[in-house]
């Protein structure tokens, strides 16, 4: 298997809603503890995928895992022009929309959405390494239902970091 690489605006995002949760010593603290104090983290570029690991676990370990979901809700809502354009889509769109910029930002894994009437499922192969992820996924999902201005919810009923052989999401709306 190849090294799991995720784009950098992502990492940059969830250092962004630690940012404006708990300040700049909140990130300075955070990027220390993830080992990330001395790198500048490039929108464009791909990095180690245990970036993002080490600060959902920092995320987890210092605030709980509603705050991770939280993040994730946020990254999605401020991925740039993409965020912004989204508002004008309904769910469908977005979900159809979904794999292809997943394969934009991330370098491993595979996201299947299958769409019926308000109801997706979302199946997830090799994407989560820790529960943390998996917060972070639903997160992400909800802030879709959000961005979209679409009443709904997002039930994890798989989980491959406890055992299964993929994660799965059911977002209903």
């Amino acid at each position: 298997m190849s090294e799991r690489k995720i784009r950098g605006n992502v990492i940059n995002r969830y250092l962004g809603f630690i940012k404006k949760t708990w300040g700049k010593d909140g990130e300075e603290q955070a990027r220390k503890e993830s080992g990330i104090v001395d790198i500048n983290i490039s929108d464009s570029n791909f990095y180690s995928n245990e970036i993002m690991v080490r600060i959902l676990q920092w995320i987890s370990a210092n605030h709980g895992m509603e705050r991770v979901k939280q993040a994730g809700k946020y990254t999605t809502k401020n991925l740039g022009l993409f965020a912004y354009m989204v508002r004008f889509v309904s769910m469908d769109t977005m979900l159809h929309k979904a794999e292809e910029r997943f394969k934009e930002l991330y370098k491993f894994g595979k996201i299947d959405i299958e769409i019926s009437e308000n109801k997706a499922i979302a199946k997830m192969k090799d994407v989560s390494e820790v529960e943390e992820n998996c917060q972070g996924w639903i997160g992400v999902l909800e802030a879709m239902l959000e961005l979209t201005k679409t009443k709904g919810t997002v039930t994890q009923t798989k989980c491959q970091v406890s055992g299964d052989d993929h994660c799965e999401y059911i977002v209903e709306w």
